[in-house]
């Protein structure tokens, strides 16, 4: 369960102003079809996260547990920095229309965006950390979702009511807390 709640909670703060979710708003505006850009999502960020897991936990097999706490430590403050830098909007950040629909145009862009993404970081991570895939396939799919949902839902009025900057900043401090936890116990332990 911790697995699970760790994923959920790390992946959600990653990912709270990603591209991602402003693709999830570019879709939302775009194809005003909720429910095909949902279920493309939720099976873009199941395989994303089940081949990072996999990678993790395999990685996290061959290496100590104590040079892993480091490795995953790290991983995790250079997490909490990374989430600080700004993500701007670059032009292959927007979906291009490919006349296959919402889900499917879904279904691509995310999986796409999320490839060497902070958030598949994350999954191997804990993966490796905890020696276990599903709970971190699931905990980090409902995420993806439980962050993009709103977006998804409410499109461009739920965009300019969040303050991204004040977000940044606390999942920044989430993360360097976690990894410096890690690193601790690989210090200590």
């Amino acid at each position: 369960m911790e697995a699970f709640f760790l994923s959920l909670a790390t992946v959600s703060l990653a990912e709270l102003g990603d591209r991602t979710q402003l693709l999830a708003l570019l879709l939302a505006v775009k194809f005003r079809k909720p429910w095909p850009i949902l279920a493309g999502l939720t099976i873009a960020a199941v395989g994303i996260h089940a081949i990072s897991a996999g990678v993790g936990m395999g990685l996290g097999q061959l290496i100590d547990d104590r040079i892993l706490n480091w490795v995953v430590g790290l991983l995790f403050v250079g997490m909490g920095v990374w989430v600080l830098i700004p993500e701007g909007t670059h032009t292959g950040d927007r979906p291009r229309e490919t006349g296959h629909g919402a889900f499917w145009t879904a279904l691509v862009t995310f999986f796409l965006m999320e490839v060497g993404d902070k958030t598949q970081l994350a999954s191997m991570a804990l993966a490796a950390r905890f020696d276990t895939i599903i709970p971190v396939v699931l905990g980090a799919t409902g995420a993806m979702i439980l962050v993009n949902l709103p977006v998804i839902w409410l499109g461009h009025k739920f965009a300019d009511r969040v303050p991204i900057r004040l977000v940044r900043v606390l999942a920044a401090v989430v993360f360097v807390a976690i990894g410096g936890w890690l690193i601790g116990e690989a210090f200590w332990g």
